[in-house]
């Protein structure tokens, strides 16, 4: 089945590791689970535009389309070493891995096909689910916390 914007999938590295959760206020007002955030200058974690470089993790509650007071959410921190699967179109997958260094969002929780100029993923790898649904494996390669 699709997914709900990011996933995390597995570590780079082999290793059974998770990514940390934290709380963390939210200055979105409608983020949903599976968007991709960024941090801005208040340290406010803030749903991804196409142009982002720099990823925070991934909002793991959704803000219901109200986030008074900037409301703290729980927040999948991203490093270096973790892979994350998103639903994508076929055209996505003629990326090379390891080769196409900045695959850029459409918004916060999809992959764009045409843009590689600005973006902040690197492809792992590809392929379809159970349901025949296209799916793309990338790390986020700067993250707020880099390998921490």
């Amino acid at each position: 089945m699709a997914t709900k914007g990011f996933e995390f999938a597995y570590m780079l590295d082999g290793s059974l590791a998770t990514p940390r959760i934290k709380d963390w206020p939210i200055g979105t007002i409608d983020a949903n689970v599976g968007d991709a955030l960024t941090i801005d200058s208040s340290g406010y974690g803030t749903a991804v535009a196409t142009d982002t470089t720099e990823v925070l993790g991934i909002l793991m509650e959704d803000t219901g389309g109200t986030n008074e007071s900037y409301t703290k959410r729980k927040v999948a921190l991203a490093t270096r070493e973790q892979v994350w699967r998103c639903s994508t179109d076929a055209d996505s997958c003629a990326f090379k891995v390891g080769y196409t260094k900045s695959v850029q969002f459409v918004d916060g929780n999809t992959i764009d096909a045409n843009g590689s100029t600005s973006g902040a993923m690197k492809w792992v790898d590809a392929g379809t689910d159970n349901d025949g649904y296209v799916m793309g494996y990338v790390v986020f390669h700067d993250t707020v916390f880099g390998n921490a």
